[in-house]
């Protein structure tokens, strides 16, 4: 089966609802007329594994299974094979990794004709492609070499080669079988089923066994990578490494684990008796991928490297202040987990192993789903990156919004408690009973409860209470406090109920976003490219031609992080408030769906604001741009209805935390 034609079950299979042509043709960056080609063989391909392809007049296609476990045991590898956010089902993606592998798989000079004609394009086809592959192997810093008559090659470290080629694995995960996009690669990972599976076992039984921890997607990839070593020594290919890193790692936690890993994969596999440097690069590895959080004393562990993380830790702490008005700092866990990101950091600038390109998973992008989050992290990646002169990879990048994002989540926001009148048409004494019950679980969202009965609310000063619960009817009740009809809170769903309509209102959250007049929709905006987008909000937003230039600076660098994952057809921009020293929220829907970056767009959100040392607000916008952002529906409805829609965005959020 072709890999397109895995691609095409794969989106059916997933998707909520029918597929057309050309929706199928766009997610693979193919013709209509190509997907419709494809169709016929995927048609006669599902019923072999428990499916069949549905198609209906106008209405797209789907998938209608069968045999669940058939079915299932064919789409988990598949799905797997399929789940990265950089989905390798499409050409435009085939195209670099075939590249990508032949560039790195062989010494010699490739000329670009001729892997044009292999791929059955012509050299213009392919241009975009050969562009990142530039770039990817850049990120590993390999460098290429262009000659007339011969064609390119790559050349560089040993260990960049390896890590490279590592990456090129594409999909890490250990089940998944290697790809056909590229066979001259092949040999490099050439490995039984069942021996790369014991491999992996044995290296993890190590890890298991020492102090060290390493995140779950780099012990995937290590267990690639230990059979890209072994391949590649057995072809005479060596480590040569400074000689100061010998000394370096000697004594570390990672240096005896790299012994004690190559010493088990030795005793157990052929060809793993390997030259002393190729343990000494692995303890590298380990230490640039070491998952910091559980490393006790940092200062003693990492003392090279130490000073330099709590210097920059300092300086990035003093830049977010400046610009964006928030203290990175103010939690003591934040200042651990920052600072063991910043040790990583200067460890892999130290052994040249920074800026890495990476391919991500579904699983690992959740950071790039909050807006905020990674707008954020793109400022202060963003200074890192020009304060050290290095290349942030989209790793860090990912791991600076995470931790931000965590700093708002696990902030309080204010609470306000309610003050809350009890009616029962019963009488009073059954009030007791669902009083009970509402402290029992809600205790700190209310602040008093009165007893009375319906008529007698007339008579009282409704300004001391927040709302009214009773069972009665809504039509039957005229009064001018809020009304949340209830009964006995005898159930979940009732429970849920009360606090989704009336006791989420306790959570203080109407001044962390800015008024109404500072909320801008602008319906029908001829949008015709990027830059020209920023040209136009730098001209709007700044006064003088310094400010101008500074915003569009700004925003050029900062809209280079990869909006690709948000989802909604929507961009978000963001802009530090001391750029052009006020608030907004301004949302463009465009005339016509645009691109940006190589996906579809239909709005473009800039916003501008200051933190004002406030987390809560922080977590306030990104509770409701996360939710705006999730679905399109969502931010459909706020281009219709403005700011009381990023309210109810928080309260959806509300209710799950």
């Amino acid at each position: 089966m072709k890999r397109r034609q895995e691609s095409i079950i794969y989106q059916l299979a997933v998707s909520e609802g029918p597929l057309t042509t050309d929706e199928l043709a766009k997610r693979l960056s193919v013709s209509a007329r190509t997907v419709k080609y494809e169709m016929i063989e995927v048609r006669s391909i599902l019923p072999k594994y428990g499916a069949e392809l549905f198609a209906k007049r106008n209405g797209g296609y789907s998938i209608v299974v069968k045999d669940r476990e058939l079915f299932d045991r064919y789409f988990e590898p598949l799905s797997l094979q399929s789940s990265l956010a950089n989905n390798f089902g499409s050409d435009d993606n085939a195209r670099f990794l075939y590249i990508a592998r032949k560039l790195v798989s062989s010494s010699r000079f490739a000329k670009l004709e001729d892997i044009a004609d292999e791929l059955y394009l012509s050299r213009s086809a392919i241009r975009e492609a050969v562009n990142s592959v530039m770039n990817f192997l850049k990120s590993y810093h390999l460098e290429t070499e262009s000659k007339p008559g011969l064609g390119i090659r790559t050349f560089g470290t040993e260990y960049h080669m390896r890590m490279a080629m590592t990456e090129l694995f594409a999909v890490h995960f250990h089940k998944v079988l290697l790809d056909n996009a590229g066979m001259e690669y092949a040999k490099w990972t050439e490995c039984g089923y069942e021996e790369r599976q014991e491999i992996r076992h044995v290296f993890l039984k190590v890890l298991r066994e020492s102090q060290i921890k390493v995140t779950d997607t780099n012990t995937q990839r290590l267990s690639i990578y230990f059979i890209i070593v072994r391949n590649r020594c057995n072809s005479g290919y060596r480590l040569k490494l400074p000689d100061s890193w010998k000394e370096e790692v000697l004594g570390t936690d990672e240096f005896t684990v790299a012994s004690e890993i190559y010493d088990r994969l030795k005793s157990s596999f052929a060809s793993f008796d390997l030259p002393e440097e190729e343990t000494v690069f692995l303890a590298v590895y380990l230490m640039s991928c070491r998952d910091m959080w559980n490393v006790e004393q940092p200062q003693e562990e990492y003392a090279p490297f130490y000073e330099d993380a709590l210097g920059m830790m300092t300086e990035l702490q003093d830049y977010m202040k400046h610009l964006c008005g928030i203290d990175l700092l103010q939690s003591p866990w934040v200042k651990k987990e920052l600072l063991g990101l910043l040790i990583s950091l200067f460890i892999s600038i130290h052994f040249g192993v920074e800026g890495l390109y990476r391919f991500w998973y579904d699983y690992e992008n959740q950071a790039f789903n909050s807006p905020i989050s990674a707008a954020m992290a793109c400022t202060a990646a963003g200074f890192l990156q020009e304060r050290l002169n290095i290349t942030i990879s989209v790793s860090f990048y990912s791991q600076m919004a995470s931790l931000i994002f965590k700093r708002a989540s696990l902030t309080e926001y204010d609470i306000r408690p309610q003050k809350l009148l009890l009616v029962n048409s019963n009488g009073l004494g059954l009030n007791e009973i669902i009083q009970k019950r509402i402290v029992s679980r809600y205790e700190h969202l209310v602040e008093s409860f009165t007893i009375a009965e319906l008529y007698e609310i007339r008579g009282m000063n409704q300004e001391e209470y927040d709302a009214v619960l009773t069972d009665t009817s809504e039509i039957a009740y005229h009064y001018d406090l809020p009304c949340c009809v209830i009964h006995t809170l005898s159930s979940e769903k009732e429970m849920d109920q009360l606090f989704n309509r009336q006791l989420i209102k306790a959570y203080q959250t109407e001044a962390l976003i800015p008024p109404a007049e500072q909320i801008e929709i602008n319906k029908n905006y001829r949008y015709t490219d990027e830059l020209q987008f920023l040209q136009f909000l730098a001209f709007r937003h700044g006064k003088t031609a310094g400010e101008r230039e500074r915003i569009q600076e700004y925003l050029e660098k900062a809209s280079l992080y990869d909006t690709g994952y948000l989802s909604a057809k929507s961009v978000m921009l963001y802009l530090p408030a001391s750029y052009c020293e006020k608030e907004f929220i301004e949302l463009y829907c465009l005339a016509e769906s645009g691109t940006w970056r190589g996906k579809e767009v239909e709005f473009l959100l800039f916003v501008s604001v200051d933190w004002r040392d406030d987390w809560k607000r922080v977590k306030a916008y990104e509770n409701s741009f996360r939710k705006l952002f999730s679905e399109y529906s969502n931010m459909k409805t706020f281009s219709q209805r403005g700011r009381p829609v990023l309210f109810e965005m928080i309260e959806k959020c509300l209710k799950y935390e």
